[in-house]
């Protein structure tokens, strides 16, 4: 039995492993993306490294535990959800915006020709 729980926490475990590079990588690419000019935004995967992890530890077998969360921490993911979220919040990024701010900020197209007068 303790064979089956030490394999099936190396699996979730090496899953959670995965998320934190994988979240990494998004990042790494979203910033060479915005480097380079384009407009592409690689999301990441909050959380899922922490239930992986979450599970592990309670599968592991054996006592010495405390290393285990050191995976959910390395997770930029995580970190983006604590920090950048109540941040974003804070600064109002999920407000809707009124008539009055919305048609302050619209204009015509970059390019586009000026409109006819109606007459």
């Amino acid at each position: 039995m303790t064979e089956l729980r030490a394999i099936g926490a190396s699996i979730l475990l090496l899953l959670a492993c995965l998320m934190v590079v994988m979240n990494w990588t998004c990042v790494t690419a979203s910033e060479r993306n915005r480097r380079n000019g384009i407009q592409k935004h690689v999301s990441t995967v909050p959380l899922l490294s922490l239930i992986c992890a979450g599970f592990g530890h309670a599968l592991y077998p054996w006592t010495p535990k405390g290393w285990i969360g050191v995976i959910p921490a390395a997770d930029i993911g995580n970190w983006m959800l604590l920090i950048a979220l109540p941040w974003a919040i804070a600064k109002g990024m999920f407000r809707k915006k009124t008539p009055n701010q919305a048609s302050a900020t619209s204009g015509p197209a970059p390019g586009a020709p000026p409109e006819a007068p109606q007459g």
